[in-house]
């Protein structure tokens, strides 16, 4: 019995820390927290029972097939954590950062999600759909949830660079991007929601110049 212990206590370290690494691998905020506070819980199960496993029946006793599977499996996992650290994958995105920082643009584009973007019959969700913003013009982008019902959704990018989490009726969300591309998005709950917006950059002297047109003023 104490080495079903130390195998399940094994496991449960083993399922903990894959729950850790499936959190910070492109997984909705959405999502993050509960995932998040179950690995946890999993992980510390398993590191309080294993000492216990490990004391009263020892090490669980392996054949030799069972060895060079086991060394087989960490192997793999050993070079799979090493690749997705050199790329910045999953949790070790963190230690590259999340991009450059960018302050919010002069001119906001706003997008709407319209009363009845819940239901999957109306072609009509986030409005408008696709934009194109200019980078220090109008690279700000709001969206609210104009729902008449208490619905919340969510501006989830489809590659993981940005996540709104959850929000209400008459609440907003709000997203500065930093480089040219076109970035497509979809709400969580409702995923036939989609919207798109296409970033692109003009000379500083016309940036300027579009401004002074405008009569808008910058801080820098």
């Amino acid at each position: 019995m104490d080495k079903t212990i130390t195998w399940i206590s094994l496991l449960l370290i083993v399922t903990g820390v894959a729950g850790v690494f499936l959190t910070y691998s492109g997984v909705s905020k959405t999502f993050e927290h509960g995932m998040n506070a179950v690995s946890a819980l999993l992980l510390l199960m398993g590191v309080l029972m294993l000492p216990g496993g490990l004391l009263r029946g020892g090490p669980p006793k392996v054949s030799v097939k069972q060895v060079v599977i086991v060394g087989i499996v960490v192997f793999t996992v050993s070079a799979a954590l090493a690749g997705a650290a050199v790329v910045g994958y999953g949790p070790f995105r963190l230690l590259y950062g999340t991009g450059p920082a960018v302050g919010e643009s002069p001119i906001k584009v706003f997008v709407s999600i319209v009363p009845g973007s819940w239901d999957p019959r109306q072609t009509e969700n986030y409005v408008p759909k696709d934009i194109k913003v200019v980078l220090a013009i109008n690279h700000t982008v709001v969206w609210s949830n104009d729902e008449d019902l208490d619905v919340a959704h969510t501006v989830t990018h489809d590659g993981g660079l940005f996540d709104s989490g959850l929000f209400g009726k008459g609440e907003t969300y709000k997203y500065s991007f930093a480089r040219e591309g076109l970035y497509t998005y979809h709400c969580v709950p409702h995923p036939w929601m989609r919207g798109s917006v296409e970033v692109v950059s003009i000379p500083p002297e016309q940036v300027n110049e579009i401004l002074r047109r405008l009569n808008v003023t910058t801080t820098s």
